[in-house]
């Protein structure tokens, strides 16, 4: 009998975890699992404007230390506030002027950011900072 409890309880033990792990998995701070991130996707208007002028440094196949500040490729595996955080240091950037680097233009100028670029950037920023 007590073999038999000894085996219930690792059943148990186990399927409680892996319970727990894909509850907490899907479900942060209580929102529904099915729900995805408001602000997880990147929209396609925007994707069109990041992948030319940002991605090549700012993504897996970037150098280590532009990446290491924000990486498109994993823009999902981002947490909510991480992303907020990330919206105000890119709308910041971008409306500098310092991002695309001026070194990066001179090589590639074809990737210089027009006016209409910026607004896109800078209003898809601004909805993510508006996100709780």
């Amino acid at each position: 009998m007590i073999a038999t409890k000894s085996k219930m309880f690792k059943m148990t033990g186990r399927l409680g975890i892996i319970t727990a792990t894909l509850f907490c998995a899907g479900s942060a701070f209580g929102q529904d699992p099915a729900k995805k991130d408001s602000v997880s996707t990147i929209p396609a208007e925007v994707m069109t404007v990041i992948k030319p002028s940002c991605m090549p440094c700012h993504s897996n196949e970037g150098r280590d230390k532009p990446k290491a500040k924000v990486n498109f490729s994993v823009w999902e595996q981002y947490n909510p506030m991480e992303k907020t955080m990330l919206a105000a240091s890119i709308l910041d950037e971008v409306k500098k002027g310092s991002m695309p680097p001026k070194g990066f233009l001179k090589s590639h100028p074809e990737v210089a950011l027009s006016e209409t670029q910026i607004a896109q950037i800078a209003q898809w920023c601004e909805s993510l900072k508006a996100k709780p």
